[in-house]
């Protein structure tokens, strides 16, 4: 879980809300909420369709494994779990 990130987004659009010294009593159980949001959620990643093809047609597709490597680590690192 990337904590940091997940606060550091909070305080940017902590920054940008109008009348923000108005909440500032409760600017820290946001942040607790915000970052919580992250740590629940989960994103389940469509099937590996590559699983039930045979070997040789694996070949043709072997592209696809990196790119669901590419999208798990963009979820991960915008603070989210990856459930396959």
């Amino acid at each position: 879980m990337h904590t940091d990130k997940a606060i550091a987004e909070f305080e940017a659009w902590w920054d940008r809300q109008p009348h923000r010294e108005q909440f500032e009593d409760v600017k820290d159980q946001m942040r607790n909420v915000w970052v919580a949001s992250r740590q629940e959620a989960v994103i389940e990643l469509p099937e590996d369709v590559t699983a039930r093809m045979s070997r040789f047609a694996r070949m043709f597709v072997c592209f696809h494994w990196d790119v669901r490597k590419r999208i798990r680590a963009a979820i991960e690192a915008a603070g989210f779990k990856v459930k396959e």
